[in-house]
């Protein structure tokens, strides 16, 4: 039964992985700042809120280990006095094996027990290591004879086992000894053995962690009534058997049914707790009944908890991220259907939710504190309460009452955390600040990613557009690197925005690159270069001042996606040389190494064309220099004096051919791109879509060489170039139409070359 155990255990709690195709969900983006953590319920691991199994998890084997033998070494812990460490009895009892119990031993439990002559203590722990050997998962074995030869063995022990339990004379080995026969007797099937065991030693005797254990066991032989009285009293009294007794006897379960046998308060309260671990939807009705009947009950203070994580989720995750709760009532996570839920009917669902969190605020608000095992966790639950509903003020009034009674407390730090929340939240659009106040608690809680992008996100949301990035940015990795060491978040923006590249946010960079326009950035970069000294050196700003030219770029990029030449090239001269020298090329090593590299003057070469155009002018190829030529040309081209306008006409069309996903200069308008023939990408949500994958500007340019032109060839080579910028759409070719004596040659792009010289 462990060895079953152990692999349910490893099988609910693995982690997705992350692959190609990757999306996250559950876990990787369920938002949680009220962690159990902060709070002393080791006992209910295994059902603290999350995605795994619905919200229904083991805790590891280590751990659960840990939890399975806590109670038993605490007492072996005060047996000796507490004169031995208890790592070292720890350490006997998960790792010494029979044939390690010796006077010599190194162990300072064995060491404790052999000084101190404990011969009848030495003799049960020797029973004890031999009766692990007796655990059904090693039944099993595929030849027969061996198998049958164990449980012949087991048999036999279990006769020696009952012997010296039947001798023993100490009161608290006796039941020790009682424990392990109850528990052999099970795995060895002697159902009447348990029974006759656990009547003489445990049925009126108190009820300390062998009753409970032995009571586990036993629980098995009992006849299924529906009277889980046992099963609901030991959920809530046994750290170590709490797991499991929901784990092997909750499908059978029924609440209304075992009501029926309930003969006081506490039994009431036991049952309803043993129910809610496995209830994923609204829980308040059972938080009623159970403070009614058993107020001061542990599990009523890890259920509110509990209940507290589920809003967390509900309200949190799509408030922040923009994806749906980690779990929702129902089915699991779809990635079909998650991706047709809209930003609208996310906040309207985090809006519902909130209501839900008054109704557990009111009843928080009803309760006698003095009256709850654990005050301190029913207070801050209140203040993460009146967080959630937008109670700003008088959460705010609350926690200054906690910070005066509970600075000690482990959940103190998380109070701050709501603190500094509500004051950014409480702020109205515009005029909303990052306070000293505030940058001290952030500063103190840096490495906690989630609870740094969600304040980042509540500045952001009222228009704080600098610190909103500033905040999120630092636990944020740059452009596509995904590392989950250095950041616990990912995000969605508007979800009626697409992009099958940017569907998810790992980084604030391609969040700034995808979701804001340049006037947006322009304030932020701004606002950066307007810092004084003494924020320079503020934290808060250290990832975007490192990356201050890395954004410049960015600018400069969206201002020609929105065809605001001049403006990107402003901007473009602003970075320094080194940078150019460290990006976009083969040889240094920035941030767009040699993927990004332009390769090919985009005004002399096209898809498919290496000699075209030969140059007038040679340069070094960036987006600095690209930007000014394409200035330069437009200016000549428009200029009605010239007679070559066709000429800067042709080659402006070539460079804006080459800004788009078929050309070779992708990167003046992206910062990754795939080329497509089909529609997949048409309906990505940046400002110049329509000419990155359908190329009307290029067209526009190509059409107006055409219509500069005085060469019946050069006319013929623009309309064929028009052609082929919508090769794979259902536009007429004019080529055909106008100069059929060329359409066949110019089939061919080896001709081009000999067409454009002969443009004259």
């Amino acid at each position: 039964m462990k060895k079953l155990l152990v692999f349910t255990i490893l099988l609910l709690s693995s982690s997705p992985i992350l692959a190609c195709g990757y999306s996250p969900y559950g876990e990787d983006v369920r938002y949680c700042l009220f962690n159990p953590k902060y709070f002393n319920y080791n006992q209910y691991y295994g059902f603290y809120y999350n995605n795994f199994a619905w919200g229904y998890d083991s805790a590891s084997d280590s751990f659960q280990d840990k939890i399975a033998h806590e109670s038993n070494i605490l007492d072996w812990y005060n047996f000796t006095g507490k004169k031995v460490d208890i790592d070292q009895i720890i350490y006997f009892n998960n790792e010494l094996k029979l044939t390690d119990i010796h006077s010599g031993s190194d162990n300072e439990f064995l060491k404790f027990l052999y000084k101190n002559k404990k011969s009848n203590v030495i003799k049960y722990l020797i029973y004890a290591k031999k009766c692990e050997g007796f655990n059904i998962s090693n039944y099993g074995n595929s030849w027969e004879r061996a198998e049958e030869d164990q449980k012949v063995s087991a048999l036999k022990f279990e006769k020696e086992l009952v012997a010296a339990y039947t001798k023993e004379k100490d009161k608290n080995l006796k039941r020790k000894y009682a424990f392990q026969c109850i528990r052999l007797s099970f795995y060895n099937g002697n159902e009447g053995l348990m029974r006759s065991v656990f009547a003489n030693e445990f049925l009126n005797s108190t009820k300390d962690y062998l009753y409970y254990w032995s009571l586990y066991f036993h629980s098995f032989t009992t006849e299924q009534t529906g009277n889980y009285n046992d099963i609901a009293d030991i959920f809530a009294n046994s750290p170590e058997k709490a797991f499991a007794s929901q784990f092997y006897f909750s499908s059978k379960f029924n609440l209304e049914k075992a009501l029926t046998f309930a003969k006081n308060p506490t039994q009431v309260a036991n049952l309803y707790a043993y129910a809610s671990p496995r209830i994923i939807a609204k829980n308040l009705d059972n938080l009623k009944v159970i403070y009614q009947n058993k107020p001061k009950f542990k599990a009523l203070d890890f259920l509110l908890l509990r209940e507290i994580n589920k809003l967390e989720d509900w309200i949190y995750t799509p408030f922040y991220t923009n994806y749906s709760p980690s779990i929702e009532e129902g089915s699991y996570y779809s990635e079909s259907t998650e991706s047709k839920i809209t930003t609208e009917t996310l906040r309207q669902r985090s809006a519902t939710d909130r209501l839900y969190a008054q109704e557990v605020l009111d009843f928080v608000s009803t309760i006698d504190f003095k009256k709850v095992d654990n005050p301190v966790l029913w207070k801050s639950s209140e203040i993460q309460l009146l967080f959630m509903t937008n109670q700003y003020e008088v959460a705010l009034s609350k926690i200054s009452d906690f910070e005066n009674k509970y600075k000690n407390e482990k959940v103190f730090a998380e109070i701050q955390k709501i603190k500094a929340l509500c004051l950014t939240a409480k702020q109205v659009f515009g005029k909303a600040i990052l306070t000293d106040e505030i940058k001290v608690i952030v500063e103190k809680n840096k490495s906690d990613s989630r609870f740094v992008f969600a304040l980042g996100r509540e500045l952001e949301f009222r228009g704080n557009l600098r610190d909103g990035i500033a905040l999120i940015s630092l636990n944020s990795t740059f452009y596509h690197e995904i590392s989950s060491s250095a950041n616990d978040v990912e995000w969605r923006g508007n979800r009626l925005n697409t992009s099958s590249n940017l569907d998810v946010f790992y980084n604030y960079y391609d969040y700034l690159d995808f979701v804001y326009p340049a006037r947006d950035l322009q304030i932020i970069i701004n606002q950066l270069n307007a810092l004084s000294p003494s924020e320079k050196d503020d934290f808060i700003y250290s990832t975007l001042i490192r990356d201050k030219n890395y954004l410049i770029d960015l600018l400069g990029t969206k201002y020609i996606r929105e065809e605001k030449l001049n403006m990107a090239l402003v901007t473009f001269k602003s970075l320094p040389e080194t940078y150019w020298q460290q990006n976009y090329n083969a040889w240094e090593r920035g941030k767009f190494d040699e993927y990004h590299s332009f390769d090919k003057n985009p005004f002399y070469v096209i898809p498919y064309t290496d000699n075209f155009i030969k140059p007038k002018e040679t340069y070094f190829v960036n987006k600095l220099s690209i930007t000014e030529h394409l200035v330069k040309y437009l200016k000549l081209a428009n200029d009605v004096n010239r007679t070559d306008r066709d000429y800067y006409y042709f080659i402006v069309a070539n460079c804006y051919l080459n800004m788009t996903d078929m050309g070779n200069s992708w990167m003046m308008r992206r910062f990754s791109s795939y080329s497509t023939y089909d529609d997949t990408y048409v309906n990505e949500s940046y400002i110049d879509n329509l000419e990155y994958r359908t190329r009307s500007i290029t067209k526009l340019y190509y059409q107006m060489a055409y219509n500069t032109s005085k060469s019946d060839k050069f006319k013929a080579l623009s309309l064929r170039m028009v052609n082929f910028t919508q090769e794979y759409t259902n536009t007429p070719n004019q080529l055909k139409i106008e100069y059929p004596q060329y359409s066949e040659e110019l089939s061919s792009c080896l001709v081009f070359e000999d067409f454009f010289n002969s443009r004259k």
